[in-house]
């Protein structure tokens, strides 16, 4: 593999912008032409249908099964009808009632991808499965007319060559490549890509414009937004003039992940989309389907991207006309399954769990034992345990159901707060509750179902009391505003400060205060807390939350265990078989 010399190159000099941002430097080809004949910015997002319902890429969860469920989410019997429609380019694209309109694939490491070897993964089927031919495959795939496109291929990548590579062994069966500049987590910044590149704009640029040079197929970027205006729109028109022909814009930035996630700015994405001439995907604050709509409105993107709300309902394109608006979580679970079970492609083991426990997590939230239960399914021995698990969940579930009735609908979104109260059957967002509880071990954690509206703060408006006792829903306004998240004591520290910590300290700092208290110096106890030391010394509310986390990962590696060892067990079984002859019975009985 080579990539296309370029014929004359000129340096874009540091800029300094109207707040007096100075910008990093980046190196323009100033021979930006494709070498493969292929539609651009509006001509391309017309020749995949206009898509406005957009799933995002997610690591290990946006895989094939979950694209098709997402693309058809009703079991045909309950959809309605679905509509064909005929593109820019002649193409016909099936379109099914609360179906996504395009979806990006996981996330795939470039090199990862490029490296992959062994028999049955020397394609990288591990992360696009070439050998089957169902990802992105244009037939009927598991029922569902149009199988898997339009699909859009995710990478992430620090090296154009290493990038170009594994983006060409796959340009065939898909529609365009993106380029992950957006992901803000550890293994990001480790691995050196995502929004860790976003102060590298030479290297952005030449990620971009090799692909754009080189590929048959066109070229987008998914990016954060800086706090700087203006260094955000130079930053989006670089990727624009770099070759990226559909820009997608998640509107927080890098710092805004965890309990510093905040509110995403829809007033910046609404700032690039004035900015850039190509189609622009909305990204950020998508909990119902009223939310799609609203940010369309709001910014004026081409497109809106949902993530969390997709994976928590994957009908969340249904707009609450239809009859079967925020559908059964054992309905979508069980359409899931059908899917994985008519794939020849392999679904994960970590995905499937991932999304049983996401689905089904209104009734998990309550019931331990179904959890744990769900953490044990054999996925080897195909999907018969998930669905005794559905059934019992289902008896589980009857009498709500029969309570609400069946001419219930979900009640409108409470304008006080941003959302919306559902039944405990029904699929729904996942949502951060507050604690509020004086209790020492009060805990933050995500919920789903609201149960009473009796819980209240002062000077802060709430929602409904969550079903995990002892916290409350904040508005979706003062919950996300991350100026009132309070922070660790310690200056230097990023972590947040645990509400039930007396020292207002993140664990390891409590842990160093309390340690200094009983009579370590500081250094000591700095140097012992930052080398995995002092456990036991934090605060009581430090501590009991410590222990459940270490008792949950400790389940959590006894289930794998578990899962392996009958694994290894059903391999020894099988080998013990007596194998088959060409007449069919016992190998050497009848072949002489």
């Amino acid at each position: 593999m080579t990539i296309e010399p370029v014929a004359s190159t000129s340096s874009c000099p540091q800029q300094v912008v109207e707040d007096g941002e100075v910008l990093p430097k980046y190196t323009i080809n100033d021979n930006n032409v494709p070498i493969h004949p292929k539609l651009g910015g509006y001509d391309f997002y017309r020749s995949i249908g206009s898509p406005k319902y957009v799933v995002a890429p997610m690591v290990d969860q946006s895989e094939l099964a979950w694209r098709l469920l997402s693309k058809a989410p009703l079991p045909p019997s309950i959809a309605g009808r679905s509509t064909t429609i005929t593109t820019s380019t002649g193409r016909k694209l099936t379109r099914y009632p609360g179906g996504t309109h395009v979806s990006y694939t996981p996330m795939i490491h470039a090199k990862v991808f490029i490296d992959a070897k062994g028999e049955g993964n020397k394609r990288g089927d591990g992360q696009f499965n070439l050998t089957y031919e169902e990802e992105g495959g244009e037939g009927t795939i598991a029922g569902i007319e149009g199988g898997d496109r339009p699909v859009i291929a995710q990478f992430c990548a620090n090296d154009p060559e290493v990038l170009l590579a594994a983006a060409q062994k796959i340009e065939h069966r898909v529609d365009a490549v993106d380029i992950n500049f957006g992901c803000p987590q550890g293994i990001a910044k480790r691995g050196h890509y995502g929004s860790f590149l976003q102060d590298e704009w030479d290297l952005v640029y030449k990620l971009i414009n090799t692909l754009h040079i080189n590929l048959k197929v066109p070229v987008t970027a998914k990016f954060r937004i800086f706090p700087s205006l203006s260094k955000t729109l130079a930053y989006a028109k670089m990727m624009e003039s770099a070759g990226a022909q559909i820009l997608t814009c998640h509107g927080r930035t890098r710092d805004m992940k965890g309990q510093f996630t905040g509110l995403a700015d829809w007033q910046m994405i609404k700032k690039v989309k004035e900015h850039v001439n190509v189609p622009v995907f909305a990204n950020g604050n998508i909990l119902y389907y009223e939310d799609v709509e609203r940010c369309l409105e709001v910014t004026g993107c081409d497109g809106v991207m949902s993530a969390e709300g997709n994976l928590s309902n994957p009908a969340i394109w249904l707009p609450p006309s239809h009859p079967h608006f925020h559908p059964s979580i054992t309905m979508l679970a069980h359409r899931y399954l059908d899917i994985v079970e008519a794939l020849q492609s392999h679904t994960s083991r970590s995905a499937i769990k991932s999304h049983m426990f996401r689905l089904l997590k209104p009734v998990l939230d309550t019931n331990e034992e179904l959890r744990v239960k769900i953490a044990q399914c054999p996925v080897g021995e195909g999907m018969d345990k998930f669905r005794e698990l559905l059934k019992e969940i289902e008896k589980i579930l009857e009498p709500a159901i029969q309570e609400a009735g069946p001419s219930s609908r979900p009640p409108p979104i409470d304008p006080s707060t941003g959302y919306r109260s559902l039944p405990i059957f029904c699929a729904q967002p996942q949502i951060r509750a507050k604690p509020v509880s004086t209790e020492i071990g009060g805990t933050e954690e995500f919920v789903t179902r609201p149960s009473s509206p009796s819980a209240e703060s002062p000077g802060n408006p709430v929602a409904p009391a969550s079903s995990i006792p002892g916290t409350i829903l904040f508005s979706r306004s003062a919950r996300h505003d991350v100026k009132n998240t309070d922070r660790c004591i310690n200056e230097e520290c990023t972590g947040v400060a645990a509400l039930r910590c007396p020292t207002r300290a993140c664990i390891t700092h409590c842990r160093i205060v309390k340690a200094v208290e009983s009579g370590y110096t500081e250094q000591e106890a700095t140097k012992e807390a930052l080398s995995g030391g002092l456990v036991g010394m934090g605060c009581e509310a430090h501590e009991e939350k410590e222990k459940a986390r270490k008792e949950r990962m400790d389940r959590k590696r006894k289930n794998k265990s578990e899962a392996k060892q009958r694994a290894k067990q059903r391999k020894i079984e099988n080998e013990q078989k007596p194998k088959k002859g060409a007449n069919g019975g016992e190998a050497g009985e009848g072949d002489s």
